[in-house]
C-alpha cells in the first residue's frame, strides 16, 4: 500500500522535534537554513546528521563543502528560524547581524543558541528525494539557562514538562 504525500506530511507532523539552523561558509559569503530532520548518531565518535532536500540551493554548497555549523535554536528564536527558512531572507546580511563567532574552518556559530557545534562532513547518503550529511562534531558549547524551540503540526512552540 502507498500512501499519498498529504498523508506522509499530517503523520510526519504528529512528530514533535527541535529546531536548527545549519550555517556555513559558501563562495566568501556566510549561509544557512532551518533544518528540523537532525540527531546524534554516534558518541563514539560524536557524529550527528542532518537531512537537506536535493531541490534547494543551500543542498549543492554543502554537498561541496566540508563543513558546518548545527545551532540549535532556545524558545525565544521562532522569528530566527523562520527568517533562517526564508528563501528571500538574505543569510549572509542575516548571520553578520546576529551574535556570532567564526571557527578556524569558516563556520559561523551563532552564540545566543541553546546549543552549537561545528561540524566535518564525514560521509554523505542518497535518501530519496533528500541527502543524509553525516557531521562528525569538532567543538561545541551550550547554554544551560534556555529552553527549546519545538516544531509541531506546521508551528513553533515552548517546550512544557510534564
Amino acid at each position: 500500500m502507498t500512501i499519498t504525500d498529504d498523508t506522509f506530511k499530517e503523520l510526519m507532523k504528529r512528530f514533535a522535534s527541535g529546531v536548527t539552523l545549519i550555517t556555513f561558509e559558501d563562495d566568501g559569503k556566510y549561509s544557512g537554513l532551518t533544518v528540523s530532520s537532525f540527531c546524534s548518531l554516534s558518541m563514539n565518535p560524536p557524529l550527528i546528521l542532518i537531512c537537506i532536500d536535493k531541490k534547494i540551493p543551500s543542498h549543492n554548497s554543502l554537498e561541496n563543502g566540508s563543513s558546518f555549523g548545527v545551532n540549535i535554536c532556545n524558545s525565544e528564536q521562532g522569528k530566527l528560524a523562520w527568517d533562517f527558512a526564508n528563501s528571500n531572507v538574505d543569510k549572509n546580511e542575516l548571520i553578520l547581524s546576529l551574535n556570532h563567532e567564526v571557527t578556524e574552518n569558516k563556520v559561523p556559530l551563532l552564540t545566543d543558541c541553546l546549543a552549537s557545534m561545528e561540524c566535518t562532513i564525514k560521509e554523505a547518503y542518497e535518501g530519496g528525494d533528500h541527502t543524509i550529511f553525516v557531521g562528525q562534531i569538532e567543538q561545541g558549547n551550550f547554554n544551560e539557562e534556555s529552553e527549546p524551540l519545538i516544531y509541531y503540526k506546521s508551528g513553533l512552540g515552548d517546550f512544557k514538562p510534564n
